[in-house]
């Protein structure tokens, strides 16, 4: 046989200890699946975005969220943040800017209440809480575990948006995958980097023809901030640019909006823990009163 290799018994064992994982690894097969680990940020490394040359524009990895939201300030100001806050529980600070031509940069910033940012992640990896979430738009969202010597680990997102009108027509159901790498700094901190997955089979009407996203998680006591900011290609097919009325400041803050589900889905888990904790306490209370009644009734009948 010429695929036949006769290797000794030091090979064989090299291949064995190779083949086992190490308790790092054995970590991410049991829970989130980290592409990287840095003890802090590294130094700021992000290109400054310039309006009209979005397309050369660049996310790195391991870079803080200060160094991100600064690249950004050559096109847009810093009080371009504004409130938003729907009645679904969605929260936060949203931005949307034109960068010239189809781009467009989204931003935006939440609080997520009594977490932790793997938790906050795993939130965001779930399917069927980001179909709960934007049921209108997304008729399906599925995750899957994917490596390879190129783009280490990493997510893939298969995702399924319901048809929506443009103009005098319908765009029909569009679908598109996106990786997600996840990289981990210090022990509390996490960074991931969204892109489209140009090795899956897409629908030509989509909303973005491409798209770069950063979101970085970081831990502020037993809270989690989180701002993401991602610089978007429209596609005119289902994006206009009429003549009186470009669509894609639109696109561009919808898409800045679509996570702000995340502070709305803790901010619920928190509330309701605080009631279970204090049915808890009443039903304590009256089972601790009611002890008490007992024993002055046992105390009245043995005097």
């Amino acid at each position: 046989n010429p695929l036949r290799c006769d290797m000794g018994p030091m090979p064989r064992l090299v291949l064995l200890l190779l083949a086992v994982p190490t308790a790092a690894e054995a970590t991410l097969l049991g829970g989130l699946w980290v592409d990287g680990h840095r003890r802090q940020y590294e130094k700021p490394t992000v290109e400054r975005l310039r309006h009209g040359d979005a397309e050369a524009f660049r996310f790195d990895r391991y870079q803080s969220p200060a160094a991100v939201k600064a690249a950004f300030d050559g096109c847009r100001s810093r009080r371009s943040f504004r409130t938003h806050e729907a009645s679904d529980g969605r929260r936060g600070l949203v931005s949307s800017t034109r960068l010239g031509g189809d781009w467009v940069l989204a931003e935006s910033e939440q609080l997520a209440p009594a977490c932790t940012a793997e938790e906050v992640l795993r939130a965001y990896l779930t399917g069927s809480l980001q179909k709960e979430w934007n049921a209108d738009k997304v008729s399906r969202v599925a995750f899957s575990r994917a490596a390879s010597p190129e783009r280490g680990r990493y997510y893939r997102q298969d995702i399924e948006l319901r048809s929506v009108r443009v103009i005098r027509s319908r765009t029909g159901p569009m679908s598109y995958s996106q990786t997600i790498s996840v990289d981990k700094v210090g022990g509390r901190h996490y960074c991931a980097l969204v892109r489209l997955d140009p090795d899956c089979p897409a629908t030509a009407r989509k909303p973005f023809e491409a798209l770069s996203v950063y979101v970085g998680l970081q831990q502020v006591g037993p809270d989690v901030r989180i701002y993401a900011a991602g610089v978007f290609r429209v596609n005119r097919r289902v994006v206009p640019n009429l003549v009186v009325f470009d669509a894609s400041g639109i696109a561009g803050d919808m898409a800045g909006k679509g996570t702000l589900w995340l502070a709305g889905h803790f901010e619920r888990r928190r509330v309701a823990a605080a009631a279970a904790a204090v049915a808890r306490e009443a039903r304590g209370g009256a089972g601790g009163a009611a002890s008490r009644r007992w024993a002055g009734a046992v105390r009245f009948l043995r005097g």
